[in-house]
């Protein structure tokens, strides 16, 4: 009942108009004013009201001065376009003034998204911009997401405050800017993935450039159904017999990602906790390839399917974590909706990757088909306690399954954020 109250419209203006418009010296005062109001209402007993007199004539004041003071100045503030959860991030804000000098009482307030309040938070703030010697008055304030996902930041409003810092004007405000927050990741050293039949010809110059170019390594003696345009003519005049130029063929292994986003309609909190893992393991094995030689194509997140290497460029670790930022959960069992899409595109893949949480039937039929494509497969099943099916011994024809507890990637997590 008291969090609808809070988000009635008149109540979360009164709430955001104390937020912005008082400082903390002036919440305080707000407040000692409430009980020096309750205490002095017997005005006959007590003198208590001189005192509530007092700082009602200190706020009455301040009100003005916030009236008359708006700041004529430009505030400059870059937000980054994407950032990870629980990894904070300074901003820098600096204020100009071209034709007269910058006052020395501005504060500047960085404000929470109307979604998600508890998401975002900002240290300190407000905060009181101070001149450098030779600079103009800038802030600096960290930034800390909480949690994955999108959010609208409103910009950082820039006032002027009253002598004694309790109230500051309205003033100053920048547009809003959008922000990604990826989800946590940490590094991989090793990651050992099973290659299948297919390879694809051409190496990693050919998948990051659109030529067919593949490297001279000498010359050898003809043989029937050798290209006419390969002939070496000059070793052929030398040596008085055909001779054509050989080349080396690079393989590459191109990879797809299946990620199980299936969250029953009522979870848990483990289950959530589960869901929330099974992503961080997604985005660290993204990773590892992208500091490897594998080329990731595909990442189908529940009936999603997603071709997150565009063209022949290797840059994919970016749309994949773009993805996974704002990926919710699947409430249906998303290996029974997969269309044949997906299969069609697996045919031409070398090894699946499937990040799991938990083990049934309709998963492990799901990976015998694409293990039927002639697809090498890792599965990674990141669940807490038992699953519903054993999977100890589907390794030895499906290929190499491995578990992990959601309290095992959280300590992997915990290592690559220490201070988190």
């Amino acid at each position: 009942m008291a969090h609808s109250f809070l988000h009635l419209p008149v109540v979360s203006k009164v709430v955001r108009q104390y937020h912005e418009r008082l400082t903390c010296r002036g919440q305080y005062l707000l407040w000692s004013m409430v009980v020096l109001a309750i205490l002095g209402l017997d005005t006959r007993r007590t003198f208590v009201f001189w005192l509530f007199a007092m700082v009602a004539g200190m706020f009455t004041a301040a009100a003005a001065f916030t009236v008359l003071r708006r700041p004529g100045v430009h505030l400059e503030c870059r937000f980054p376009e994407r950032a990870t959860a629980l990894r904070p991030v300074t901003l820098h804000a600096r204020v100009s003034n071209e034709r007269a000098p910058v006052p020395s009482d501005l504060c500047l307030l960085f404000r929470q998204p109307t979604e998600g309040t508890s998401e975002i938070s900002f240290h300190p703030t407000p905060v009181f911009l101070e001149e450098g010697e030779g600079t103009l008055p800038q802030a600096c304030v960290e930034m800390r997401p909480a949690r994955r996902g999108r959010y609208v930041l409103p910009g950082p409003v820039l006032g002027r405050a009253d002598p004694l810092r309790l109230m500051v004007s309205r003033g100053l405000e920048l547009p809003e800017h959008p922000l990604l927050v990826y989800p946590r990741f940490y590094s991989m050293h090793e990651f050992i993935v099973p290659l299948g039949r297919r390879y694809q010809p051409g190496g990693i110059p050919l998948s990051s450039s659109t030529g067919e170019a593949i490297e001279f390594v000498g010359t050898r003696e003809y043989r029937p159904g050798d290209p006419v345009k390969n002939i070496h003519w000059r070793s052929w005049a030398r040596r008085g017999e055909p001779v054509v130029k050989e080349y080396m063929e690079e393989y590459f292994c191109r990879i797809a990602i299946i990620l199980d986003t299936f969250l029953p309609s009522k979870f848990t909190p483990g289950q959530q906790a589960s869901f929330e893992a099974a992503i961080s393991v997604v985005a660290s094995i993204a990773d590892y390839f992208s500091r490897s030689e594998y080329v990731v194509d595909i990442l189908a997140a529940g009936p999603d399917v997603y071709e997150v290497s565009a063209g022949r460029s290797l840059a994919y670790l970016e749309n994949i974590l773009d993805v996974l930022a704002c990926l919710g959960p699947c409430h249906d069992p998303p290996f029974a909706t997969i269309g044949p899409n997906l299969f069609e595109k697996l045919s031409q893949i070398t090894t699946v990757v499937a990040v799991l949480q938990d083990w049934d039937t309709s998963r492990e039929d799901f990976l015998k088909r694409v293990k039927g494509l002639g697809t090498a497969v890792r599965a990674i099943i990141v669940h807490e306690g038992p699953t519903q099916k054993a999977w100890e011994h589907v390794g030895e024809n499906l290929g190499e399954v491995s578990v992990l507890s959601t309290a095992d990637v959280e300590r992997l997590l915990a290592a690559e954020y220490p201070h988190a």
